[in-house]
C-alpha cells in the first residue's frame, strides 16, 4: 500500500510540470548524487566555466563536430586546476580527447568492478571498485552531472592514455625478446571472411573478396564450445594480466625442467611410452612443451591486483576454455577444451611494486619462473605383464623387485581382453595380467597374501607408433617429492577384497574387488563421460585429444587411461617407492583345483599402476 500511494504522489507531481524547464533552468540542480543539467552534454561543457580548459580540449580534437544532441554519450572530465596541473604530462592531446569520449549513456549504476566504458580511441576506460567508492582507472569520480542526451563524470586526474596488453607486449625491450618471439611463435595471419566484402567472381565461379586479414595465436585465443570467441590478448575489449618474464628466467626454467626429466626417469615418446634416449628431437619436443607452458601461464583472463599476485596469494587458474583447431586437410574447425596453467604466487614470483596499468588489464615483471612438477612429468604408467616378462631372465632382479609373502606360480596370463587398436597412428593396447595363487600354508591356515613392488618403469626403443619394440629393459623409478594421483588396474568381477599401501601409507583397506563393478578394470575403470583432465576423471596419455577421437570411435574413451583412483598419495621424499598389495580373503576361497584362465576370478590378477603429479606438485 505504501508503495501503490508513493506511485500516485509521483504522478500527481510529474502532472504538475508539464515542461522539463517549469522544473529545471540551465544550471545544474544538485540531488543527492548527481547534477541535473537541462540541456545536452556539448552546450554544458562549453557553457560551464570550471571545464572550460577541458572543453577547449575537446573543441580542438574535433569532437564536438562529431557529437549530436539527439545521441548518447559520456564524457570522462576533468577540472581546470587539475587539467592545469596535468597538462604538462599530456603526450598526445588529440588521443586523450578521443579517450575521454564515449558514444553510450552510461549510468552511475553501471560503474561497477570490471565494467569497462568504451571510448571513441577504441580502448576502454576501466571501472575499480563500485558504488560510491568507484574508480576511473586510477582516479576517483569526485562529481557526476547527467544531461539530456548522456553523463559526466569529473575526475580528481588526468588519465593517461594507456597502451593495451597486446601494444605493451610488442613495445618491450631486447631483455625480453625471448617471450615476444614465444607469444609470435604461434600467431598467423588469417582471411577474415565476416568482415571481408565480396567484390566479384573469378572464372571459376568462385567469389572474390576484397579481403581482410587478422591475426589468429593457434596457442592462446580463447573460445566456448561453440567456437564464440570469449578471450584473445589482442582485443582491447578483454580484460588481461600478463606476467612477463626475462630472457635469462625463461632460458633457466626451460633448461632446469630439461634436466629434470631425465634425472626423473619420466622421459617419454610422443605416445606417452617411457624411453631411455634424450636426442634432439625428443628434446626439442620438450622444449616446445615448456614453452607453450609459459606463454599458457603467463596469460589470466581478468585483472589481478598486488595482492592476488603477491608471494602470499592462493594459487590460481590462468586463461582456459576451448582453444580453435583447424583441419586444413579436411577443411574442418572444431574447439578442444583446454585445461589451464596453474599459477602458484610464492613460486612464480613478481614484482608487486612495479606493476604497469594497462588500457584492458595490467601487466607484472617476473622475478622468479618455474616450470612446474606436475608439467615436467606428465604421468608415470607401468604395466605389470611387461615388468615381469622383462624380467624372466633375471630371478634374482625379479626377486629384488618383486616381494611375494604366500603368493606364488606367478605367471602371465595373455590377452585376458581382446586387444584395443584405435588407430594403426597409435600404440595397439594388450590387456595382459601377472596372476599369483595362494601357497600351501596359505591355504591350509587361511594366512593373508601379499606383494611388494618397488617402483620399475618398462623402457624399450620403438619403430613408430605400433608396439614394434627392440631392447626392452627395467629402470627404477625416481620420484621428485610431492603428491601423486595413484591409479590402478586389475580386473573386474574379483572374488576377494584387497589392501593397498604407497609406501608405508595405507590407501585402501579390504576392498571387496566385486562391489567395484568395472571400476578397476585394467585401466579402462576410468572410462566415463566426466571432463578430460587430471583431477576430476579420465586421464589420458599426453596429447591424446579424446574429443577428436571420440568422433571418430566412441570406444577412444577407454584408451590407454590412467586407471581408477586408488587416492592421493605423498610422496615424501624423492627416489623410488613402494606399492604393496595385500589379500586378507583370498586364501580362504580360492580353489586350488580350477584351471589358470583369463576366467579365474579368485587368482590374484594385477594389470598396473599409474602415478600422475596433482597440480600441488609444483
Amino acid at each position: 500500500m505504501k508503495r501503490s500511494a508513493l506511485y500516485i504522489l509521483m504522478l500527481l507531481g510529474l502532472a504538475a510540470c508539464s515542461d522539463w524547464n517549469d522544473h529545471y533552468d540551465e544550471a545544474s540542480i544538485a540531488t543527492t548524487a548527481v547534477d541535473i543539467y537541462s540541456g545536452d552534454i556539448v552546450s554544458y561543457m562549453k557553457t560551464t566555466p570550471d571545464v572550460s580548459a577541458f572543453s577547449a580540449l575537446l573543441e580542438e580534437a574535433g569532437i564536438y563536430d562529431s557529437t549530436y544532441a539527439d545521441k548518447q554519450y559520456t564524457f570522462v572530465v576533468c577540472d581546470n586546476s587539475v587539467y592545469s596541473a596535468g597538462a604538462s604530462g599530456i603526450a598526445d592531446k588529440r588521443r586523450l580527447a578521443q579517450y575521454s569520449v564515449s558514444d553510450m549513456a552510461i549510468e552511475p549504476s553501471k560503474l561497477v568492478e570490471g565494467f569497462g566504458i568504451h571510448t571513441r580511441s577504441g580502448k576502454n576506460i576501466w571501472v575499480y571498485g563500485g558504488g560510491n567508492s568507484a574508480k576511473l582507472d586510477d582516479c576517483n569520480i569526485v562529481k557526476t552531472v547527467k544531461t539530456q542526451n548522456g553523463y559526466i563524470y569529473y575526475i580528481d586526474g588526468i588519465i593517461p592514455v594507456r597502451a593495451s596488453v597486446y601494444e605493451f607486449l610488442q613495445s618491450l625491450g631486447d631483455e625480453y625478446s625471448t617471450f615476444k618471439a614465444l607469444v609470435a611463435k604461434n600467431e598467423e595471419l588469417t582471411f577474415d571472411r565476416e568482415h571481408s566484402q565480396p567484390i566479384g567472381v573469378n572464372n571459376e565461379g568462385m567469389t572474390i573478396y576484397d579481403s581482410v586479414k587478422v591475426i589468429r595465436n593457434e596457442l592462446m585465443d580463447r573460445y566456448n564450445k561453440d567456437g564464440i570467441a570469449t578471450w584473445n590478448m589482442r582485443d582491447e575489449s578483454y580484460v588481461t594480466t600478463m606476467f612477463i618474464p626475462t630472457n635469462e628466467q625463461i632460458e633457466r626454467a626451460i633448461q632446469t625442467a630439461l634436466d629434470s626429466v631425465q634425472l626423473w626417469n619420466a622421459v617419454t615418446d610422443e605416445y606417452g611410452r617411457t624411453i631411455g634416449t634424450f636426442d634432439d628431437a625428443t628434446r626439442a619436443r620438450y622444449q616446445e612443451k615448456f614453452e607453450n607452458w609459459i606463454v599458457r601461464a603467463c596469460f589470466a583472463d581478468r585483472r589481478l591486483s598486488e595482492q592476488e599476485v603477491g608471494t602470499d596469494a592462493p594459487d590460481f587458474s590462468c586463461v582456459g576454455d576451448y582453444q580453435m583447431i583447424i583441419d586444413r586437410q579436411a577443411d574442418k574447425t572444431r574447439y578442444s577444451s583446454i585445461e589451464p596453467a596453474y599459477w602458484r604466487p610464492s613460486v612464480q614470483t613478481v614484482d608487486i611494486s612495479n606493476k604497469v596499468p594497462l588500457s584492458n588489464g595490467v601487466a607484472y615483471y617476473c622475478t622468479n619462473l618455474k616450470i612446474p612438477t606436475h608439467v615436467i612429468i606428465y604421468r608415470l604408467k607401468a604395466r605389470l605383464y611387461q615388468l615381469w616378462n622383462t624380467l624372466d631372465n633375471a630371478p634374482d632382479l625379479q626377486t629384488k623387485y618383486f616381494r611375494w609373502n604366500h603368493w606364488t606360480s606367478v605367471m602371465v596370463i595373455p590377452n585376458c581382453q581382446g586387444e584395443f587398436m584405435l588407430s594403426e597412428t597409435l600404440p595397439t593396447m594388450y590387456y595382459h595380467e601377472l596372476t599369483a595363487i595362494p601357497d600351501e600354508a596359505a591355504l591350509a591356515d587361511s594366512l593373508p597374501c601379499s606383494v611388494e613392488y618397488d617402483g620399475l618403469q618398462y623402457v624399450a626403443e620403438y619403430d613408430g607408433p605400433q608396439n614394434t619394440e627392440r631392447n626392452g629393459y627395467v629402470i627404477e623409478c625416481n620420484l621428485p617429492a610431492g603428491e601423486y594421483y595413484l591409479r590402478m588396474g586389475f580386473k573386474h568381477s574379483l572374488q576377494y577384497s584387497l589392501s593397498i599401501w604407497f609406501n608405508d601409507s595405507l590407501m585402501v583397506k579390504d576392498m571387496i574387488m566385486y562391489a567395484q563393478g568395472s571400476n578397476y578394470h585394467f585401466d579402462r575403470g576410468a572410462a566415463a563421460p566426466l571432463p578430460h583432465n587430471g583431477e576430476l576423471g579420465i586421464s589420458y596419455p599426453e596429447g591424446f585429444d579424446p574429443d577428436y577421437w571420440m568422433e571418430q570411435d566412441v570406444k577412444a574413451i577407454a584408451y590407454d587411461t590412467d586407471g581408477y583412483t586408488v587416492g592421493i598419495v605423498n610422496q615424501k621424499h624423492s627416489g623410488n617407492f613402494r606399492i604393496k598389495v595385500e589379500s586378507s580373503d583370498m586364501s580362504r576361497i580360492f580353489d586350488p583345483t580350477a584351471t589358470r584362465n583369463k576366467n579365474n576370478v579368485k587368482q590374484l590378477m594385477m594389470y598396473h599402476w599409474c602415478l600422475r603429479p596433482t597440480k600441488n606438485n609444483y
